[in-house]
């Protein structure tokens, strides 16, 4: 499919740059291969073929570049990727001619105190405990302020993209992704007063490892992890850019939303 879709594009005239990462799976050796840091630099756009995690995974390592990305998707639910397979040669049609726009969607930042690493997610970033037989605690600050210790599985901070997302199977809200905000979600709390919360997204949250437990993991957007232990401060913020996903004619996220859902028709 792919090597068919490579020669029809360049037949209409862009130039067109291919991820290192398919370079044994292409047989089209004239191909310009280059790595995902090159191609955030050298494109226009990005074409992101997969499901939702394949767009995450590109949204990621585009980072501050913020290189628009069209997500064609080949999987199942996909709440991210614009278009279908089937609807690949008109949608890209559209896209040469200009008939496209691009929508903001913020993204998140995190870090853990005394590391390096800086992790950067689009739909969330996950303390959870693993295999760990027993609740763990998480002491939550936000903006500096002492909000509740959580006694549970974990807890998720999840952007309004990703409200659909794990937060949405552990009983968060569904958020308009456009929105600037932060959704905070205890995962499987020890008590029903924890509920998940909205707050706005100029503020920073610190999650601190209270108890003594192991197997204790940070993941983002469900793909990079890094094991946490007690007393570690996590600090996750909105991140200083956005992810530009480029969107077609006049379907908007309630449109996506009532699709995939399933929800019915108006009544007559």
């Amino acid at each position: 499919m792919l090597p068919d879709f490579l020669n029809w594009i360049e037949s209409k005239g862009p130039e067109v740059l291919v991820c290192d990462d398919l370079r044994g799976r292409l047989n089209k050796p004239e191909a310009r291969f280059h790595t995902y840091e090159e191609l955030a630099d050298l494109s226009d756009m990005i074409l992101s073929f997969g499901g939702d995690g394949t767009l995450l995974s590109t949204a990621r390592k585009v980072g501050r570049k913020q290189t628009p990305i069209l997500g064609v998707n080949l999987g199942g639910l996909g709440y991210l990727a614009e278009i279908t397979l089937e609807k690949l040669y008109p949608r890209v049609e559209e896209l040469l001619t200009g008939s496209y726009r691009i929508e903001s969607r913020m993204a998140l930042t995190c870090t853990v105190e005394g590391s390096p690493e800086e992790y950067f997610a689009l739909n969330d970033i996950i303390i959870a405990k693993g295999a760990y037989p027993r609740i763990v605690n998480i002491r939550l600050t936000i903006g500096e302020r002492y909000l509740n210790t959580y006694s549970g599985d974990g807890l998720i901070v999840a952007t309004p993209t990703g409200s659909t997302a794990y937060s949405l199977s552990s009983g968060g809200p569904i958020v308009e992704p456009a929105l600037q905000a932060l959704i905070v979600n205890p995962i499987s709390p020890h008590t029903l007063a924890d509920r998940p919360i909205i707050i706005g997204a100029d503020k920073e949250i610190e999650a601190i490892i209270a108890g003594e437990h192991d197997e204790l993991t940070l993941v983002a957007d469900g793909q990079i992890e890094c094991a946490l232990n007690h007393g570690d401060r996590v600090l996750i913020r909105r991140a200083d850019f956005e992810v530009q996903l480029v969107l077609f004619g006049n379907k908007f996220f309630y449109d996506v939303l009532r699709e995939k859902l399933k929800w019915g028709p108006p009544l007559q």
